[in-house]
């Protein structure tokens, strides 16, 4: 039911992730596509972060649930980054994306995003 806490919480997520992308400027770019109305396997906001040194995908689904994908170019430690979370607050989403432009600006990868091992 759209009515429930669980919408709500969804509405305050995609809030959030607009209001942040809305205040960054260079050198990270941002691209927000949302919200749509798919099912639950559907994402409902999608952000796409690019700089200098990252490509990052940031994924809200329904039920307050966050996955998220960055490419990083850094010299220290390039390769794919990757780190998904649930029962996400409006707070802890910012963040998760503060920790990410931070990864832009020079600082190591915040604790929750893991590197991929390559195959």
């Amino acid at each position: 039911m759209r009515g429930d806490s669980h919408y709500s919480r969804d509405l305050q997520l995609g809030a959030a992730m607009g209001s942040w992308a809305s205040t960054r400027d260079s050198p990270i770019r941002t691209e927000l596509d949302g919200p749509r109305n798919g099912d639950e396997l559907e994402h409902l906001w999608m952000l796409t972060i690019s700089g200098d040194h990252l490509e990052a995908v940031v994924t809200l689904f329904r039920g307050a649930r966050a996955e998220v994908t960055v490419v990083w170019f850094s010299a220290k430690e390039d390769g794919v980054h990757t780190g998904r979370e649930t029962g996400l607050t409006p707070g802890r989403l910012t963040e998760m994306l503060d920790g990410i432009a931070a990864m832009e600006c020079g600082g190591a990868a915040p604790a929750w995003l893991r590197p991929v091992a390559e195959s």
